[in-house]
């Protein structure tokens, strides 16, 4: 009897215990429900507004950097330099003379076959005289042919031709700057016996560069000449330059890319050289549409999201995306021009979930 009492009382104190284990799990419940609902403290969020304006899309390329004016200077005779002002680096202006080489021999050339000249013309001056009769009756075409005839056997065309190519080998002695520019890969120096056909330095124009890159064949058809473009270079990304599609090499190479050329604007002074590794941006305005930041858009159960704010709260929207740049997302549908989209702390929002702006929503860009 003890036994089954005890057995009776054990078993009584037992739901009791459960029953108010439940109702502490309820009341606990309660107030998380109360907090959920009206007690939270707002989340601070940032937020910019949609704009309906040209979707620009990107295409990120790399390359190198070349001079848009740029030439190799060759030897184009044999002699030894005599002047030399070519350093690497050094700023020549167009028509400078750069190098001199040594001229005495093909003076002496240019002295004899001035000397032969005379001779030959008074030779030929000679000669013309015993035809005088036989000219006068001769159309100007026939006069002609009998002089040429007379020049070549009294030697005075050969005299006149050795002069050509003396005075001819003679300005090849003298290197000047076909442009005003900076010099580069000089291998020359004073003294220095050089041979025809031999480099002697590149020269390239430092106010104006072309950027040599290559792009996807899928974007090719997109791009333009004159579309606007950005520039920088590895060593310093911060520093953008503006540039436009110069040229754009119609032919698809075996890695299926396409060649382009970029101008960049207004290098004069900037701390740009050939050969320097850059990245590019080409902007593409696709069409207008509403577009947003990247960083509005989440993923909620796959579906793309975006929450807009109104009086204080965070709503839901599910959206239809287009294009993404990168930067910015086209909305096909489920927003608006001019809704303010939150751009922060979007994971872990819901549905009318408080929020406090701590910025002022701006436009994403100028509308056009």
């Amino acid at each position: 009897m003890r036994c089954s009492y005890f057995f009776k009382v054990g078993i009584a104190g037992y739901f009791l215990l459960l029953v108010s284990c439940n109702e502490k799990n309820k009341d606990e419940q309660e107030i998380n429900a109360s907090i959920a609902v009206g007690e939270l403290a707002p989340t601070p969020v940032k937020t910019a507004f949609a704009s309906y304006t040209n979707f620009q899309y990107l295409i990120q390329s790399n390359g190198k950097l070349k001079s848009l004016k740029e030439q190799t200077i060759v030897s184009e005779t044999d002699g030894e330099v005599m002047v030399c002002k070519a350093f690497d680096g050094s700023q020549v202006v167009k028509g400078g003379v750069i190098l001199q080489m040594e001229t005495t021999k093909v003076k002496f050339r240019l002295d004899r076959a001035s000397l032969n000249e005379f001779n030959a013309n008074k030779e030929y001056e000679s000669q013309l005289l015993s035809y005088e009769n036989l000219l006068k009756d001769k159309r100007e075409e026939e006069g002609n042919a009998i002089r040429q005839k007379l020049k070549i056997s009294s030697g005075l065309a050969g005299a006149q031709q050795d002069i050509k190519e003396a005075t001819y080998d003679l300005s090849k002695s003298v290197i000047a700057a076909p442009f005003s520019g900076r010099l580069a890969d000089v291998n020359v120096q004073l003294g220095k016996y050089l041979h025809s056909g031999q480099t002697l330095f590149r020269i390239y124009d430092p106010t104006s560069f072309l950027l040599e890159t290559k792009i996807l064949e899928a974007d090719a058809p997109w791009v333009k000449t004159g579309m606007i473009a950005e520039v920088s270079t590895v060593s310093q990304s911060e520093i953008k330059f503006k540039a436009s599609v110069y040229e754009i090499n119609p032919y698809v190479d075996p890695d299926g890319m396409i060649t382009i050329k970029l101008l960049i604007a207004n290098a004069q002074g900037a701390p740009l050289f050939p050969g320097m590794n850059c990245t590019a941006t080409i902007k593409v305005p696709v069409h207008r549409a509403v577009v947003i930041p990247k960083d509005a858009l989440v993923m909620r159960n796959g579906k793309p999201v975006v929450f807009t704010m109104e009086d204080g709260k965070a709503k839901w929207n599910y959206v239809s995306i287009g294009k993404d740049n990168g930067k910015e997302v086209e909305i096909t549908a489920g927003l608006r021009n001019k809704e303010k989209v939150i751009t922060t702390a979007n994971l872990q929002l819901g549905d009318d979930a408080p929020v406090v702006e701590d910025n002022t929503g701006k436009l994403l860009v100028n509308e056009n």
